[in-house]
This record gives structure tokens, C-alpha cells and sequence, in this order.
């Protein structure tokens, strides 16, 4: 009776957790092109991928994850969220699917003319060859993503951003692609995309890197958070890539944080922190 009992509970289970792939392709709702790079993932549940440049993705999605919300958003798009089991629904056994975005008008901004008074300020952590800490990135999934809290100087609550900086201290792939993003926060984490554009970098050996930002316009407003995320597969997978990184146990207040796939959840950092950093202006 116990072991009857055992094998039926086992196959609820079973039946529960019960999991397919599916695969899609994304596409612009006006232009009919593929859209590239978009971070597909179920909110908060570490369950994510990114499109590739022709705007196809596969992700598999479990039962137990039906009442949770599956989230794609992309830079210059209009994010989509559907109810994992609604989105099932809608395209019932045939598990390939074609996703509409519609791409944001973005206004033109009024000419700002900057205050001549200005100064320069460097925010983040700053490392360099010299560092003996290390950070990579957590996850080989696509989408994972670490990067620092860049708090504005005392008194400052606007600035516009001039550079990003950071140190690689170990690398043997022959090159690796990763995306810059800048979100604004939400209770202290990062949020949503302040950027209308991708900035994708090439990491091609150990060293430094300046990215200019100045052609961008970013402007902040307030706090804001930088990060680096692996958005697309090498084409050596074989290597070694460690971002020099910053280690003090006084700096453990929430400025660092990383997320293992799209849309996962954010992870504070403890100890070693990513030495990334940005220059801004700010009037005086």
C-alpha cells in the first residue's frame, strides 16, 4: 500500500514539473526585422536567455513556473510580459513562436547647453593590474550581468556621463563580446534601461578599457547603476576572462550586484567588488 502510495506521489510530481522548449524568434512590429540581443526570462526566477543576431531564442519553461511572468525587454522596444501559462496557451503545441515588439519613438531632446561651471568627478571602484582580486562572471547563461551602484557626489542629483572604465587582469579567449548597460533604481536596485541605444564592447585581451560615452548623451538623474552583461556566445568558448575588482569589507553597503541570467533577480556582491568605473560631469 506505502509503495503504491510512494510511486503515485512520485508521479504527480513528475506530471508537475513537467517542462518544454520553446523556440521564437523576435521581430519589429512595423519593420518585419529581426530584433537582436533581447533579454528573454521569467522575472526573478534565474530562468533567461538573449536572442541572437537574427533574433531567435530557445527557453525552456516548466510547469511549476506557470503562474510566474515571463519578461522580454530590448533597447528601443516596448517590453512584453505574458503569464507563462497564458503565453503556453496562446501557441498551443506548435512550441516555435514569432513575438512582435514595437519599437519606441524616442522625441528629440531641446538643445541643453551644459553650465560652463562644471566639474569632473570619478565614481565606482577603480583597480587596476596591480589589484590581486578578481571578479568573472558568475554564469555561462546568457544574460548574466555584474556591475556597481554609482552614487552622485553629496548634494548632486544630475550629472552627465562621460566614460566607463575597466581593468581586464586574465583572458585566453580570442575575443569576447559584452553589452555596457545603465539602469536607473528601484529601492536601491537596478531597474529599468536609461539607454537608447546598445553599447556593445569587444573585449580582445588583458588590459584597460575607456569606453567614450560622450557621443551617447546620457544624462543621469540621481543614482544610478553600470553594468556589464555576456549577451552573446563567443565564438571560442574555451577561456579564461577576470575583471580586476576591489576587496574591503567596509565596502559592503549594496553597491555591487550581479544576476545569473535575464531577468534573474539581483545578487548582492560581499566582499570583492568589480572594479568598474565612470567619469561624470556635474555642475559646480
Amino acid at each position: 500500500m506505502k509503495r503504491h502510495l510512494l510511486v503515485m506521489i512520485f508521479g504527480l510530481y513528475l506530471a508537475s514539473s513537467f517542462s518544454q522548449t520553446y523556440s521564437g524568434q523576435l521581430i519589429n512590429k512595423e519593420s518585419g526585422e529581426a530584433v537582436a540581443f533581447a533579454n528573454i526570462g521569467i522575472i526573478d526566477r534565474n530562468i533567461g536567455t538573449v536572442s541572437d543576431a537574427s533574433g531567435w531564442f530557445e527557453i525552456e519553461l516548466n510547469n511549476i513556473h506557470d503562474k510566474d511572468s515571463l519578461f522580454i525587454s530590448c533597447i528601443g522596444y516596448s517590453d512584453k510580459k505574458y503569464l507563462i501559462s497564458d503565453f503556453k496557451n496562446n501557441n498551443g503545441n506548435n512550441k516555435l513562436v514569432s513575438i512582435e515588439l514595437t519599437p519606441i519613438s524616442y522625441y528629440l531632446d531641446e538643445v541643453l547647453i551644459r553650465p560652463i561651471n562644471t566639474r569632473d568627478y570619478t565614481l565606482g571602484y577603480y583597480c587596476d593590474s596591480n589589484s590581486a582580486y578578481g571578479n568573472a562572471f558568475y554564469s555561462s547563461e546568457l544574460g548574466t550581468e555584474m556591475g556597481v551602484l554609482i552614487k552622485l557626489p553629496r548634494k548632486k542629483n544630475k550629472a552627465y556621463l562621460k566614460s566607463f572604465r575597466f581593468y581586464v587582469g586574465e583572458f585566453t579567449f580570442d575575443k569576447f563580446p559584452v553589452r555596457l548597460n545603465i539602469y536607473d533604481l528601484k529601492e536601491g536596485l537596478p531597474d529599468k534601461s536609461i539607454l537608447r541605444e546598445p553599447i556593445f564592447i569587444e573585449i580582445a585581451s588583458a588590459g584597460e578599457y575607456v569606453m567614450d560615452l560622450s557621443k551617447y548623451n546620457i544624462t543621469v538623474m540621481g543614482d544610478f547603476f553600470v553594468s556589464l552583461e555576456y549577451y552573446m556566445i563567443p565564438d571560442n568558448t574555451e577561456g579564461r576572462l577576470v575583471f580586476c575588482a576591489v576587496h574591503d569589507r567596509k565596502m559592503t553597503d549594496g553597491n555591487s550586484y550581479f544576476r545569473w541570467t535575464s531577468q534573474g533577480n539581483w545578487q548582492s556582491e560581499m566582499f570583492d567588488h568589480v572594479g568598474f568605473s565612470v567619469v561624470v560631469e556635474c555642475e559646480k
